[in-house]
């Protein structure tokens, strides 16, 4: 890996780290407050649909700085639904061990890394170095 790829994967990481830190901070607490009043599936559902809205808007542009085509919205919102269902299925596994509900935020170390790395090939699948020279010339 050259050091411009290395420099953008660093500042893509970064950025994801940004957005979808507030995204995480968010979302995570609104699902801890609605797993408390309704059941955390559902509660789950409501806020990841959220996420999902302010993460498709937030990827292409700022976090891996490229114009993402159609085709690559859809296999985006196609990734965030997958994620979805493995973290429904860890959610339900950890509050059938016992897990409070008001702990239920914490689905999102199992989410994080796996929407990072999707994002991430579906941008970098289209055009390999599509992402290098979006970010070298937004820098200048």
């Amino acid at each position: 890996m050259r050091s411009t790829e290395l420099r953008a994967l660093l500042g893509s990481a970064m950025r994801f780290g940004l957005a979808g830190g507030a995204n995480t901070l968010v979302t995570g607490v609104l699902l801890s407050l609605l797993s408390l009043v309704i059941a955390p599936g559902l509660a789950y559902s409501i806020v990841f649909a959220l996420g999902i809205v302010f993460s498709t808007f937030m990827a292409g542009r700022f976090v891996y700085r490229v114009r993402m085509a159609r085709a690559q919205l859809v296999q985006y919102v196609a990734l965030y639904i997958a994620v979805y269902v493995v973290g429904l299925g860890a959610l339900a596994v950890a509050v059938d061990q016992g897990m409070s509900p008001a702990y239920s935020g914490l689905v999102v170390l199992v989410t994080a890394p796996l929407t990072f790395l999707g994002g991430l090939l579906i941008v970098r699948r289209a055009e390999p170095r599509q992402v290098v020279r979006q970010q070298e010339g937004m820098m200048s």
